[in-house]
This record gives structure tokens, C-alpha cells and sequence, in this order.
């Protein structure tokens, strides 16, 4: 009952927020009957919530990601949020191994992972990460498949933004490859066509949208 009202709240909140939120390309989401680790560029600070709404919401699936500041807002442990401070190796064991035992109990489970570790400029691109980063996690979710999806916001010339996704093939192990998967899938993002779109959320429409005083201006500018 907690999580769905923070869901509830979550998806109203991302309706303030962004114009739109899209995917982009083709819709092959892994089977739901395995726990899944969704790997993603991090780039804006909304990022683990968009990808949140569209894990819970989108495909189904119980969301859990690691949050480092989880202290600075306990709330967001409603959401699925768990503790992974940098300075507490004991409690990011923790969250490792409960995080196992979620997927093990209730394969639906996803993982939202950002092997960059830290929030950056988009400028950068994918920040450099060692190649058995996610290899490890294979490592510690044996049974976990591993899914690429690139995130961009971009529409920073309207009111609001819009949030854009793009998924690359799934698969069953890492495979070392991760940095350039989503550095490509970034990319691609920018050069697809509006019409390869399939609209996830719906978010409020900006004043340009809503508001015409062309009567009134006319009757000022005369």
C-alpha cells in the first residue's frame, strides 16, 4: 500500500516535470520471469526516478536501485531505494546480499544500475568505468539477464523537457562491452525520427500549449 501511493506520487510528480516521457526504437524488454538488471547513463538528477516509474509502472517489474545518499532522503526507500554509502562497506554488503535474496524470492525484481557511480555532465558522454564492473554482478545475480537503456532529456527550449529512452538487445551474462552499448545507444537517441516514438507518460502541457490571448491582443495592439 506504501509503495503503490509513492508510485501514485512519483508519477505526479514526473508529470510536473517532464512534457513527455518516450521510448524510442524497438520494444524487446527481457522476459519478466527472471530478475533483471537494467544498466543506464546518468546523467540528470531525475534519472533514477524516471527509470523507477519505468520499471514499476512500464514493465511491471518490484524496482530496488542503490542510492548512496539514501540517509539524505529516507523517503525514497518507499520507492525501492536501498543503502549503498561510500563510506560503510559492511552496509553495501548488505544491500548486496539483499538485493540477491530479493531476486531469488521474486524474480520480477529489477536493479537499477549506473556503473558510471556518479551523476555527471551530459558533455562527458559515458564516463570510463572498469570493463568487469558489471561483470561482477554477474557474478553476484546469476540468474539476473542484463538489459542496456539510455536515457537522454532534451526539449530544453520548452517549458518542459522531455525525457527520452532507448533500450539495446538483452542478455544473458555481461559481456564486457557495457560502456560502448550505451555510449552507442546514446547516440542513436539523437538521430531517430519523432514518428519511431511510443509515449510512456504524458506530462502537463506547457503555456504555449494551453494559453492564447490572441483575442486580447488584439483588442490591446489595435
Amino acid at each position: 500500500m506504501v509503495r503503490r501511493f509513492a508510485y501514485h506520487l512519483l508519477v505526479r510528480q514526473l508529470r510536473r516535470v517532464f512534457r513527455r516521457i518516450v521510448w524510442c526504437g524497438p520494444w524487446q524488454p527481457p522476459p519478466t520471469d527472471r530478475p533483471l538488471v537494467l544498466y543506464s547513463n546518468h546523467h540528470a538528477f531525475y534519472d533514477a526516478q524516471v527509470l523507477g516509474f519505468f520499471t514499476e509502472r512500464i514493465l511491471g517489474r518490484h524496482t530496488t536501485v542503490w542510492m548512496e545518499e539514501l540517509e539524505r532522503f529516507p523517503f525514497l526507500a518507499a520507492l525501492g531505494a536501498t543503502p549503498f554509502p561510500a563510506d560503510d562497506a559492511r552496509r553495501r554488503i548488505r544491500t548486496i546480499r539483499m538485493t540477491a535474496r530479493l531476486m531469488t524470492d521474486q524474480p520480477t525484481t529489477a536493479l537499477i544500475y549506473f556503473p558510471e557511480a556518479h551523476l555527471h555532465g551530459v558533455q562527458d558522454g559515458i564516463l570510463p568505468f572498469p570493463a568487469d564492473r558489471i561483470g561482477r554482478l554477474g557474478d553476484i545475480f546469476p540468474t539476473a539477464c542484463f538489459w542496456p537503456v539510455a536515457l537522454s532529456i532534451g526539449g530544453w527550449h520548452e517549458a518542459t523537457p522531455t525525457a527520452t529512452l532507448a533500450g539495446g538487445t538483452w542478455h544473458e551474462r555481461p559481456t564486457g562491452g557495457e560502456r560502448e552499448e550505451l555510449a552507442a545507444l546514446l547516440t542513436g537517441l539523437r538521430d531517430r525520427p519523432d514518428t519511431d516514438e511510443r509515449i510512456l507518460l504524458d506530462g502537463h502541457k506547457g503555456p504555449n500549449e494551453r494559453w492564447d490571448f490572441a483575442p486580447i491582443g488584439r483588442m490591446l495592439l489595435r
